[in-house]
């Protein structure tokens, strides 16, 4: 059985940083087969047990994946994962901007695709994933991957325009103009939607209609009861087709079809989460980083 594990991070890095989460727990003989979606969220992802395996359309084979992986914004479904064996997983979930900022990379250059962390940030990979690696607690590695981004920052911890609404528009599910985010950042559109393009890796329509979309699948399989007509409204579609499209346009199913080939999987669908809320306990916010170091358990998906 597998439980998943999420908390935001500090105010510091909160910029920067969305949340934090970690995946431990054994799967039987049968692997478990994890449909990915196109998906907003850059993440970092420390394997300490035994790797994903990422599944591609018409291959015949698994591809192991590496032990720290860095993973881009997705546009489309391209490939899934296959999971099987003890799985101790460690994750930091980046906000829009956040991955941009701490590490200098340009986003283009991960957008749909995961790369071994080692080739994309360097040799500090090594000496990190074994101090995470020897810490089997949740609170400890937060604290410690917390220490090091912060000392990344070096005393430059202030956003530029354009950092502020890639997160802001990531915050209020996709719902902003590129227009007016482009007037709020003091930017002419096509230089907003340039630099957007570079700190985040995905065009700002293109990314808003991501989040959104991922915004509606996080509230459905938190209240599968609820209508898909009703989410289509919450989420700011025109109508209840309008997200029908969408779901084809980034998952190739209709979500229905789609929604099935997640039952079953509740450790998994943080991977879609937007909002930091609690599933099991009807609390509004996941513990933050102070709460977990001074001895709270934080939130488990079972």
């Amino acid at each position: 059985m597998l439980q998943t594990k999420m908390a935001p991070s500090s105010a510091v890095l909160r910029p920067y940083v969305w949340a934090y989460g970690m995946t431990t727990g054994r799967v039987g003989s049968v692997p478990l087969a994890i449909p990915l979606p196109a998906r907003p969220k850059q993440l970092l992802t420390f394997s300490f047990a035994d790797p994903y395996c990422v599944r591609r359309p018409g291959a015949d084979h698994s591809d192991a994946s590496p032990r720290v992986t860095v993973v881009g914004p997705q546009t489309r479904s391209r490939t899934g994962l296959s999971v099987f064996g003890r799985i101790d997983n460690f994750t930091i979930h980046f906000q829009p901007s956040g991955f941009n900022r701490l590490f200098g990379i340009p986003m283009t250059e991960l957008t749909d695709a995961a790369y071994d962390a080692h080739a994309v940030i360097g040799p500090e990979i090594p000496s990190l994933e074994h101090e995470l690696g020897d810490i089997p607690g949740f609170a400890e590695r937060i604290q410690l991957i917390e220490k090091r981004l912060i000392r990344m920052l070096d005393g430059n911890d202030c956003l530029d325009p354009v950092a502020i609404a890639a997160n802001r528009l990531f915050a209020s599910h996709g719902i902003h103009r590129v227009a007016a985010m482009a007037t709020a950042s003091g930017l002419s559109p096509r230089q907003f939607e340039r630099r957007f393009l570079a700190q985040v890796g995905v065009p700002p329509k293109l990314y808003a209609r991501i989040i959104r979309f991922n915004a509606a699948l996080d509230h459905k399989l938190r209240c599968p009861g609820r209508a898909w007509s009703c989410i289509a409204n919450d989420q700011n579609y025109y109508d209840q087709m309008h997200l029908v499209h969408d779901c084809r346009a980034f998952t190739g199913e209709s979500p229905s079809r789609f929604l099935a080939q997640l039952e079953g999987l509740p450790a998994f669908h943080t991977f879609f989460a937007t909002r930091n809320r609690a599933r099991d306990t009807g609390s509004d916010s996941l513990p933050d980083v102070a709460s977990l170091l001074s001895g709270h358990a934080g939130i488990h998906y079972p």
